[in-house]
């Protein structure tokens, strides 16, 4: 067999490796943070050695900026299957509603990529944080569009303004992250419901 006949093999193993690489770093920063983090621990919880990161990765940096990258997709996911489950005929204020618990949802239980995006964001480089500035604003006008559709068939208040009250909800929702622990006293499905119901509902146009 020829070089070039195993070259999809080595591929393969290749892109299997660099994602044991993330799902290892995803876990070390939604735990640590950035500036805790480091490649040791991120190699020992990958099961390979630190020096072996550098074939995959040029720096920690990287490695960062790929897994929170990853993060923001897996919150999109998330909401995206949320609102589908709620349906395009579902009102305005019940598709935020869905959209607001899928989202704390992710941060807090089904992601350590989205976890780690927001743990790390205001402690990564500059570098990064500009790197992301163009997807970050597309996932905050999401939510300002989410809002603005409820204003529009009347479910939603429409004496606010949709691109201010948007980014107080997502740091909101963020800020579960910090305080939320699983062997607290709430079950994250009751917080995500009770956050939702709080803020939306205050959003709603009979409230």
């Amino acid at each position: 067999m020829s070089p070039t006949d195993l070259a999809p093999d080595r591929i393969r193993k290749g892109e299997r490796t660099r994602t044991r690489i993330l799902d290892a770093a995803a876990d070390v920063l939604a735990r640590r943070g950035y500036a805790a983090a480091t490649l040791t621990e991120i190699a020992s919880v990958a099961k390979m050695q630190a020096g072996s990161l550098y074939y995959h990765f040029d720096s920690k940096d990287a490695i960062v900026e790929e897994v929170m990258a990853v993060g923001l997709d897996h919150a999109r996911d998330a909401i995206r299957a949320a609102l589908k489950a709620a349906g395009e005929e579902a009102s305005g204020h019940d598709r935020l509603m869905a959209a607001v618990v899928a989202y704390i949802t992710a941060i807090t239980l089904d992601s350590d990529f989205t976890k780690a995006n927001i743990r790390c964001y205001e402690e990564s480089p500059e570098a990064t944080r500009e790197s992301l500035a163009v997807p970050l604003r597309e996932f905050a006008n999401g939510w300002v569009r989410l809002i603005e559709s409820g204003q529009l068939d009347g479910s939603l208040r429409s004496d606010v303004e949709a691109r201010v009250v948007a980014r107080m909800t997502i740091a909101a929702m963020n800020s579960v992250v910090g305080w939320w622990r699983f062997d607290g006293e709430f079950h994250i499905e009751h917080v995500a419901h009770m956050f939702a119901s709080t803020v939306v509902d205050g959003l709603a146009i009979d409230s």
